[in-house]
C-alpha cells in the first residue's frame, strides 16, 4: 500500500476505529494490579490517539493532492545530497543555447545605491533585512557566494534568484533542497557556473502568506508591490552589494511550487532583468484570490494566458514535473508548451520540460531530485563570471 492508497486510508480509518471500540470495551476488564491496569489503559489511549492522527494524516495526503507519495520519499531515502541522482544523466536532452546579450538590460534598481547590513546565516548565507525604496516592503534576503568569490577578486558573478513556495520560507532552499551542496558538485561537471544565490522572502506581506491570499509575486493595487520588491529591490541590492553581473543575461530565476510559478511569470514579465528560469512542479495560473478574483490582475500574472494570447520575449523557461505529482501534474507543463506553439507571437520564448525519472509527490524530496537538471540548464542559457 503506498501513501496515496485507498486501501491504506480505509486500514487507517478501521484501526482507528478498532482502538476506540478497543479502549471502551477493554477499559474495566483489565487483569492483574491497579499499576498494571494504568498502564494497559495508558497504552490503550495512546494508540487509539496515534491510530486517529495517522488516519487524519493519510487523509490529509490524499486530499491534497499526493504530499507524499512514496514510502522512501517519506523517509527521506531517496535524498540526493551533493550529487546526481541514478537516472539523471540523459533523462533529458539539454541542447546549448548560447547566451545573447538581452536588450534594454538595467544595471540596478534605479531607486539609488541599496546598502544592506549581512549576520551569518545557515549553510554559509548572509542574511539581511532591509527596506525596498520601490516596493515600500521590509523582508528578509539571504545571499550565498562561492568560494570563487572570494579567491577571485575582480570577477564579476551571474545570479540565481530561488524562490520558495507558499506555505514557505527561504530556509527550505538552505535546508531540505540542499542547493548549495547540488550547486557545488554540479559545478565538478565543468558544464555549471558558480552562482550567486539571493534568497529573498516571496510572501513578505503580513498575514498575507497562505496560497490562498498570497500576492503571488505580483504589484496588488491598493495592496503591496511584491514583483518590484523582488524584481527591483532586491535586484538592485545585489547589484550594489555584490560583484554581480548586472545584465539581465547572468540573471536567472528558479522556484518550487508557487516559487515555480513566481519564477515563470517573472521571467516573461522582466526580460531586461532575467534571461532564463526553471520551474520546480510550478503551476501557470494564479491560485490566489488576490489575483484571481480580477481579470485584468489574473491576466497579466498569468504565464498560461501569457504564452497564449501575447508577444512574449526572448527568454527561456524550462518547466520540471514529477509524473507522481498529483498537486501540480506533468500536465500542467504539457499545457503550457501547446500553447506556446499555438501562439504565433510566442515564437521568441524558449519553452521546454522535463519529468523527473526518479520522483515523489509534491514535496522538496522530488524537487531536490530536479537541481542537477536545472543548474545544467540555466548555465547553457546564461552568461558565465567576468574579470
Amino acid at each position: 500500500m503506498s501513501p496515496i492508497s485507498g486501501s491504506l486510508q480505509i486500514t487507517t480509518i478501521v484501526l482507528a476505529v478498532l482502538a476506540a471500540l478497543a479502549t471502551w470495551f477493554l477499559w474495566n476488564r483489565l487483569p492483574g494490579p491497579r499499576s498494571l491496569r494504568l498502564l494497559q489503559r495508558a497504552g490503550l489511549l495512546v494508540f487509539g490517539e496515534l491510530m486517529a492522527a495517522m488516519a487524519i494524516l493519510v487523509w490529509v495526503n490524499i486530499s491534497n493532492g499526493g504530499l507524499v507519495v512514496s514510502w522512501q520519499d517519506l523517509l527521506g531515502n531517496q535524498s540526493t545530497r551533493g550529487g546526481v541522482f541514478s537516472g539523471q544523466q540523459g533523462a533529458v536532452t539539454l541542447e546549448p543555447k548560447a547566451a545573447e546579450p538581452a536588450a534594454n538590460s538595467v544595471a540596478a534598481s534605479g531607486a539609488g545605491f541599496i546598502k544592506a547590513t549581512f549576520h551569518k546565516a545557515g549553510d554559509d548565507f548572509r542574511q539581511t533585512t532591509f527596506r525596498g525604496p520601490v516596493s515600500g516592503i521590509t523582508s528578509k534576503v539571504y545571499v550565498w557566494t562561492p568560494p570563487q568569490y572570494a579567491a577571485e577578486p575582480h570577477t564579476y558573478f551571474p545570479v540565481l534568484e530561488l524562490l520558495h513556495g507558499v506555505v514557505g520560507s527561504p530556509d527550505g532552499w538552505m535546508g531540505p533542497m540542499n542547493v548549495v551542496a547540488h550547486l557545488e558538485a554540479a559545478e565538478g561537471s565543468a558544464k555549471v557556473f558558480p552562482y550567486i544565490l539571493v534568497v529573498p522572502e516571496v510572501t513578505p506581506v503580513s498575514g498575507h502568506t497562505s496560497a490562498w491570499d498570497n500576492e503571488e509575486c505580483s504589484d496588488v493595487p491598493g495592496d503591496a508591490n511584491v514583483d518590484a520588491w523582488l524584481t527591483q529591490d532586491v535586484r538592485g541590492m545585489v547589484i550594489d552589494d555584490f560583484r554581480a553581473e548586472p545584465a539581465a543575461d547572468a540573471w536567472g530565476l528558479m522556484g518550487y511550487s508557487t516559487g515555480g510559478f513566481c519564477a515563470a511569470k517573472l521571467v516573461l514579465q522582466h526580460p531586461d532583468r532575467y534571461k532564463a528560469a526553471v520551474s520546480l512542479s510550478g503551476y501557470y495560473e494564479p491560485d490566489s484570490y488576490e489575483l484571481s478574483t480580477d481579470e485584468e490582475l489574473d491576466h497579466a500574472n498569468s504565464p498560461l494566458w501569457l504564452i497564449s494570447h501575447t508577444s512574449t520575449p526572448a527568454v527561456s523557461l524550462l518547466m520540471t514535473a514529477s509524473a507522481q505529482d498529483q498537486v501540480d501534474p506533468a500536465a500542467e507543463t504539457a499545457q503550457m508548451i501547446a500553447a506556446a506553439k499555438a501562439n504565433p507571437l510566442a515564437r521568441a520564448t524558449e519553452v521546454q520540460s522535463f519529468v523527473a525519472p526518479l520522483g515523489g509527490g509534491h514535496n522538496q524530496s522530488a524537487w531536490e531530485k530536479m537541481l542537477p537538471t536545472a543548474f545544467t540548464w540555466l548555465s547553457q542559457r546564461l552568461t558565465g563570471p567576468t574579470s
